[in-house]
């Protein structure tokens, strides 16, 4: 308490009207500030408490980050799990407050696929906000590039679950977007957000636990990238790093730390009753671990996400790298579990497959060379071909087959004409066709070796 007292003395209204820092600001509860302005900035205090002013173009929160109770429910299904996980934490703060549930429906695919959010997730979230008093209430979408965002919530079976809570849809591509500034970028200076999102005074993030080939896991920091509009959430997947500013981790991890300097959940809950294995974010395979993750504190849902789903947090290369940036714990020690189910999680913990590390090629007439590549190429490699392998016979070389390299160690015994992926094979890029990208999605290779965009970017889910 007494720290919270010096942190509040230390960031006055009256001295951030003083600094010239915010236009306006009103107190609206204990340990929050409202204030109109724009940028990001942070600010540290005594005890290691740590406040930050997320400043936008529209009205947002600063709020106290010291929340770190997280709730853990499981064993009774999609709604159960996450109207108990939400019951377990002080949800007064939501009172009157205008909330975005931002699922996970980024594709085109029925319930029970472990591909989206589970409308009954989103259901026991809708009911628990509207017992509370939330304000208003919506759910909202930036599917892939190609997936009409109303038919996602037809199939997904959002759309009816809106209907029965009176709930509005969003897509969050109908409006033009915000173009954010990063002062502090590793890789990104500005990145195009959906409009929609700023009108919100929370945003819950509510993703569908998943392994993802590309980033280990997509829970609630990486579902914020489906607040990107449109194109921009390939774009992050086609970077290179500046010269003079590189960094170890892969272009897309820093991409997804960028992201989360300026904009990250003010709440998250991880359904995962049915989540996905393997060669996520869709060619995996369905797992039901029926467990529910609820917090304020984003990276303590998402540390929890990962135990349940039987893995390190610190291994998720992204987590690691915005933990680093923004202070924040990726020890399970460091946060509060709560829920009368909470302490005994462990066992009930679900050990997800991970993407492959090697890589069994079954297809006739197709070469691969993989020398010294990453999990994330390897697995962008196989799901492209397992889409896309039959309209590649018209790409054969002299010999009669389908070259397509990956990896860093490659050397000239590539063959002139071989389609090479991502961007540690540039230093062979005169031996064929280069797709940049760390690690480019399998819709940008199609369009480099065809000169078209696929039929359909990812065929739906049936």
């Amino acid at each position: 308490m007494r720290a919270e007292q010096e942190a509040r003395r230390h960031l006055s209204i009256r001295s951030l009207l003083r600094s010239g820092s915010c236009a306006e600001a009103s107190e609206v509860e204990p340990g929050f500030l409202c204030s109109p302005t724009n940028g990001l900035k942070r600010y540290s205090v005594k005890n290691s408490i740590t406040i930050r002013l997320i400043k936008t173009r529209y009205l947002r929160i600063l709020v106290l980050m010291n929340d770190n109770n997280v709730a853990v429910w499981y064993g009774e299904g999609p709604k159960e799990n996450v109207r108990k996980a939400l019951l377990s934490l002080d949800l007064n703060r939501l009172n009157g407050k205008s909330i975005l549930i931002k699922p996970n429906i980024g594709r085109a695919a029925h319930p029970e696929q472990g591909i989206n959010t589970h409308p009954q997730a989103i259901a026991g979230a809708i009911e628990i906000l509207q017992q509370t008093g939330a304000g208003r209430i919506a759910i909202g979408e930036s599917p892939i590039v190609g997936v009409d965002t109303m038919e996602a919530f037809k199939k997904a079976g959002i759309k009816e679950i809106a209907d029965q809570y009176g709930i509005e849809l969003i897509d969050l591509n109908a409006k033009k977007p915000v173009i954010k500034e990063i002062s502090d970028y590793r890789i990104l200076k500005s990145t195009k957000i959906c409009a929609d999102v700023y009108e919100f005074d929370i945003i819950l993030s509510l993703p569908v636990a998943k392994c993802h080939m590309h980033t280990g896991v997509t829970l609630g920091f990486k579902n914020m990238k489906g607040c990107l509009y449109k194109h921009e959430k390939v774009r992050y997947h086609q970077l290179e790093y500046e010269e003079g500013r590189i960094f170890e981790e892969k272009t897309l991890d820093s991409a997804i730390s960028d992201l989360a300097t300026i904009l990250r959940p003010d709440m998250t809950v991880i359904d995962g009753y049915i989540g996905m294995e393997g060669l996520g974010p869709s060619g995996g395979e369905a797992v039901r671990s029926d467990f529910a993750v609820a917090s304020f504190n984003p990276m303590g849902a998402d540390v929890f996400g990962c135990l349940m789903m039987g893995m390190e947090p610190s291994s998720v290369v992204h987590l690691k790298v915005i933990g680093e940036r923004l202070g924040l714990s990726l020890n399970p020690d460091d946060y509060s579990l709560c829920g009368e189910k909470a302490e005994n999680y462990t066992s009930h913990i679900t050990k997800y497959a991970q993407p492959p590390t090697s890589i069994t090629i079954e297809y006739p007439n197709i070469r691969v060379y993989d020398c010294e590549s990453c999990s994330a190429c390897l697995s962008t490699l196989m799901l492209f071909l397992k889409r896309f392998k039959d309209d590649m016979s018209q790409y054969l070389l002299n010999d009669g087959m389908f070259h397509i390299a990956i990896g860093k160690g490659l050397d000239d015994t590539v063959k002139e004409g071989t389609i090479l992926i991502g961007n540690c094979t540039r230093n062979v890029k005169h031996r064929g066709k280069f797709v940049p990208g760390c690690p480019p999605v399998s819709s940008r290779i199609y369009k480099t070796i065809t000169g078209m965009e696929p039929p359909d970017n990812e065929p739906e889910v049936k």
